[in-house]
């Protein structure tokens, strides 16, 4: 089954490819002209080079992809084709992959899917010139994009992103978007940390129908539960309260009915219109091991969702952590191929694109280790990576493949905990890249 799998999900990113040949000229700066002429890098050929890039320069990665033929494409050949196809037309790819991937296979949570929202920094070549991204602290400032991404926990791929420069960041900003444009029918179940606490978060994924676990501010800090009176111990209540903007002596006289909302506090379902938000929500609070307290923020009912179900669903979240390593480091997403807003949003697509697959297949092959072993095991990510890469270049046996996949195992150390050292890392420079 694993090797029919593996077929199955090459064919499906081979036919999101054609389909996206099929109508290119609607995501094209030039729609009359672009991609109309047989060149030595075609369309789906450039697709298939973008999404199979490592970390070397783009002269090594060409003649990588085409075998060092003496009719490998220049350097200019691919900069001037890559530059035809617009972001959207990548972000159609992406969104179309992960939505013919479920057919083969979608893992739920009691019927839910489980996404967690959280985001990361990357740098990029420096241009102080850029309001978006740049950042002028130090000697010489730097320039960073901030990626905001919906993670499938249960499956362990993306389903969505949106890409911010870090001088304009706003991820509450970014996660109601993502929200706003959800389709799937499925019912889901949100994760987030504490950037997110919003009336406005709240409001846009009670509105989509879709239930969540965001962990807030405690009770003593200058959060939303800062203003209710509630008990300085574990508990498990609901807030139920009446959003507004107005002061009247009805909203003022009657705090423990009205929340009254500040003008730089965005609400995108109060206007002239609509006045009065009723808005209810669980809080649950927490005592650690360590003796501290967390409040977490959820539609869930007590019913179908137990406090002990409530502080595994906030555990399970940590895995986008781990996702977002990976994608970095182990796919590349930090080594870019180009300096251009729009070209870095192109890598970022082929990167997501490339991480879902290898997640996908990694995740159907069978980890086999002797009884009485010290660990438990999975497959090491970053050879399956490299594997991957060639299976999509070459092609092979599929179930040599899957053997290969398996044959290269990790240690599980679960209970390992180091702390967070938090250093700047540089944006790789392009003349520094391994032959």
């Amino acid at each position: 089954m694993a090797q029919n799998y593996l077929s199955n999900l090459k064919s499906t990113l081979d036919n999101c490819i054609a389909e996206l040949d099929d109508i290119h000229f609607m995501f094209c700066q030039n729609p009359e002209s672009d991609f109309t002429r047989n060149r030595k890098l075609s369309f789906q050929e450039y697709i298939q080079l973008m999404i199979q890039m490592q970390s070397k320069s783009v002269s090594n990665e060409l003649m990588d992809f085409f075998n060092h033929s003496l009719s490998t494409p220049s350097k200019s050949a691919f900069t001037q084709q890559r530059y035809k196809l617009q972001p959207e037309g990548w972000s159609f790819l992406f969104h179309s992959f992960v939505e013919q991937c479920r057919n083969l296979s979608d893992n739920l949570y009691h019927g839910y899917r489980l996404l967690a929202c959280d985001g990361s920094d990357v740098n990029i070549d420096r241009n102080p010139n850029d309001e978006r991204t740049f950042i002028n602290e130090g000697e010489k400032g730097y320039n960073a994009i901030h990626i905001n991404a919906l993670y499938d926990i249960s499956n362990m791929t993306y389903c969505d992103f949106l890409v911010q420069g870090k001088k304009k960041l706003h991820e509450r900003e970014a996660l109601n978007s993502m929200v706003d444009r959800y389709a799937n029918p499925i019912p889901a179940i949100l994760m987030a940390d504490r950037g997110y606490e919003s009336f406005n978060v709240f409001a846009h994924l009670i509105h989509k129908n879709m239930r969540f676990v965001i962990r807030m501010k405690d009770i003593n800090s200058n959060g939303i539960l800062s203003a209710y009176d509630l008990p300085d111990s574990e508990f498990d209540t609901y807030i139920r309260t009446t959003l507004t903007r107005r002061h009247t002596k009805k909203t003022l006289g009657a705090p423990n009915t009205y929340t009254i909302l500040q003008p730089v506090s965005n609400f995108d379902f109060l206007d002239e219109s609509c006045t009065e938000y009723d808005i209810e929500f669980r809080i649950v609070r927490i005592l650690l091991d360590n003796g501290t307290y967390i409040c977490i923020a959820t539609n869930l009912s007590e019913e179908d969702f137990s406090l002990e179900e409530i502080k595994k669903l906030y555990r399970m979240r940590w895995s986008e952590e781990t996702s977002f390593r990976e994608l970095k480091y182990t796919i590349g997403l930090v080594n870019w191929h180009s300096s251009k807003y729009e070209g870095i949003l192109q890598e970022i697509n082929a990167r997501m694109i490339l991480y879902n697959f290898c997640e996908l297949v990694t995740s159907h092959a069978v980890v086999k280790t002797r009884a009485n072993t010290k660990h438990s095991y999975k497959i090491n990510f970053a050879t399956a990576v490299n594997i991957c890469r060639a299976y999509l270049k070459h092609g092979s046996d599929e179930i040599e493949i899957m053997l290969l996949i398996q044959k290269h195992l990790t240690p599980v150390r679960p209970d390992r905990k180091y702390p967070i050292n938090l250093r700047p890392k540089r944006n790789r420079e392009f003349l520094y890249r391994a032959a």
